[in-house]
């Protein structure tokens, strides 16, 4: 793990939730808009804040790249750090593209 902050280690344990777990990446891959997101991480205890995002914005070059992998359904994902702000995760899903991060941050 690249990051040592608290809010980095809980997007890996978001995405630790996910990756180990076929039927979750399926409710991320028919994820089609905001509400569909928020419904799945309701159903985590991490309070993440999230937003849809264009493919050309989860896929451009980072600034800082902390991290990223792939979950077993072929589900990309990337944790950057804002330049001066928050860890940020964003996921490509079958149908939409999301970016995940701590509203307090």
């Amino acid at each position: 793990m690249g990051a040592e902050s608290s809010e980095a280690k809980d997007l890996y344990q978001f995405i630790e939730i996910h990756a180990n777990n076929l039927d979750k990446q399926k409710l991320l891959h028919s994820a089609s808009n905001i509400d569909d997101l928020n419904k799945i991480i309701g159903g985590t205890s991490i309070p993440l804040t999230a937003a849809v995002i264009p493919l050309e914005q989860a896929t451009r070059s980072p600034k800082i790249l902390v991290d990223s992998g792939e979950m077993n359904e072929g589900i990309p994902w990337r944790i950057l750090r804002c330049p001066g702000g928050p860890f940020v995760l964003q996921i490509i899903c079958a149908d939409a593209n999301f970016a995940l991060w701590f509203q307090e941050c």
